[in-house]
């Protein structure tokens, strides 16, 4: 429900951990902007007192700021009109590293945000975070959230924090080009590289692609080849450590992409791709230059302006098998996460807006709906589902609903990687794709930094997928 902040990376700021050299700038004006937590409310019964919550809207100008109190501090208010829930706008650059030197300081805010779950491993293992475990059970979170959304929100068994949104990688693809040249949506390798083979034909790119504006952005094409090529069970396995990622499953995976970019699939090679922006790259695919686009689901919020600029239509697929026995997932990312400052003085009502913010269903929808927002990763009757939630938007929930339940799942690098090895990701496989690094010495460089995150135990959670499943 509510998914305080994302840059347009589209939309995410994402780096999980931070080095020392930007902890040391942000310190001074984190500390300075520290406070020592809500008042002492109530400890059962309707909460009272006051909580501090710090924020990152959508976009950092009034309209943006007034959408997030419409949503995220409005309703529970009315709700529980005796807790003085006190939101404090942050710059959506700084706030992570600000939320990080606060809790350091014993300091911070009451309800404790990030733009994804590494940070709050962090946290946790810092012991800056309330154990929510007894809370969430006395409150059957269970009933509501999707199972896999349970598993990856807990830190050393506990329950630490709560998902705010939850996306996925799907295939967009330009529906009013597909109709007329009577093409559907590719599932298989073989469909793909045919598919692909009539584009050029026709002197369209298979699939838009650039990084130039978000270079990190590299880092959604690896988790889908490696989800749709080696498996999500094959990547379940490395990331608990059970296999290796020098596993041939995973060149495999590293060289197909590989292949499609010096074919010119991906933006027209890798040459363009570092020089294509993201207008440029919309622009491509909604005027049918580009057929295909591999992408996160925060692309519900951007596709729409350039394609009524086109006069055309876009739709949106689950992305192929581009292996023979692998199964089609959805490899699954977390927005923002939320959680409870282990030294919030007021730690009844800071559950109560975890538990409010978890089940108010109807807030969740109309945010959706207005302004395109990520839901929580909750089990969804599509009967519930408004009327005015965009249908494709609607579809794609209950599809993420129906695959989470069967274990058709797969992973994304910056949900279920440790922060080390999806580091290494970003820096490094940009530089294979251009040819100076091998795929060899590219996945041992990943089994290396893999290991340095399993040293520390900063490996996210691995929710079970496929044959894992049970």
């Amino acid at each position: 429900m509510p998914h305080t902040f994302r840059t347009a990376r589209s939309r995410a700021p994402r780096r999980r951990l931070f080095k020392a050299g930007a902890i040391a700038v942000a310190v001074a004006t984190a500390l300075a902007a520290c406070t020592s937590g809500g008042t002492a409310g109530s400890t059962s019964g309707e909460p009272t007192g006051t909580l501090s919550y710090w924020f990152a809207p959508y976009t950092p100008d009034a309209k943006g700021t007034a959408q997030f109190l419409q949503y995220n501090i409005t309703p529970f208010q009315k709700k529980y009109p005796k807790v003085d829930l006190q939101a404090i706008q942050k710059n959506v650059n700084t706030i992570n590293q600000q939320v990080q030197v606060a809790l350091a300081a014993g300091k911070g805010p009451d309800l404790v945000t990030a733009s994804g779950i590494s940070n709050q491993i962090t946290y946790a293992k810092a012991g800056y975070l309330t154990d929510l475990t007894t809370f969430a059970d006395e409150n059957k979170w269970s009933d509501t959230l999707l199972p896999w959304a349970q598993e990856v929100s807990k830190v050393d068994g506990k329950m630490v924090t709560l998902p705010q949104g939850y996306e996925t990688l799907l295939l967009f693809y330009n529906k009013s080009l597909f109709e007329k040249n009577g093409w559907t949506p590719p599932t298989n390798q073989k469909e793909v590289e045919d598919l692909a083979a009539k584009m050029e034909a026709k002197g369209i790119t298979p699939f838009a692609a650039g990084n130039s504006d978000y270079p990190a952005g590299t880092e959604w094409l690896v988790s889908a080849f490696f989800n749709d090529v080696a498996g999500a069970s094959k990547v379940h396995d490395a990331l608990t450590g059970s296999i290796k990622w020098t596993d041939p499953a995973f060149a495999d995976s590293i060289n197909r992409l590989k292949e499609y970019f010096d074919k010119g699939w991906f933006g027209g090679g890798v040459n363009k791709y570092f020089s294509t922006t993201d207008p440029q790259k919309y622009t491509q695919f909604a005027s049918g230059q580009a057929g295909m686009y591999i992408s996160g689901s925060w692309e519900f919020l951007t596709l729409p302006d350039y394609f009524k600029k086109t006069n055309s239509e876009f739709d949106w697929a689950p992305l192929p098998s581009l292996a023979d026995g692998v199964p089609i997932t959805y490899p699954l990312s977390l927005g923002n996460v939320l959680s409870v400052n282990k030294n919030t003085k007021n730690a009844h009502a800071a559950e109560t807006y975890l538990d409010w913010n978890l089940k108010d269903t109807k807030t969740m929808w109309d945010q959706v709906a207005s302004i395109g927002a990520d839901a929580m990763p909750v089990n969804i009757n599509p009967a519930d589902i408004p009327s005015n939630v965009d249908p494709k938007i609607a579809r794609q929930y209950t599809e993420l609903s129906k695959a989470s339940e069967e274990g058709a799942v797969g992973y994304t690098t910056w949900t279920s990687w440790g922060g080390q090895a999806d580091q290494y990701i970003i820096d490094n496989t940009d530089k294979v794709l251009s040819g100076s690094l091998s795929t060899t010495d590219y996945l041992n460089g990943l089994q290396a930094a893999y290991k340095g995150d399993a040293a520390k135990g900063t490996i996210p959670t691995i929710y079970s997928t496929g044959k894992t499943a049970g």
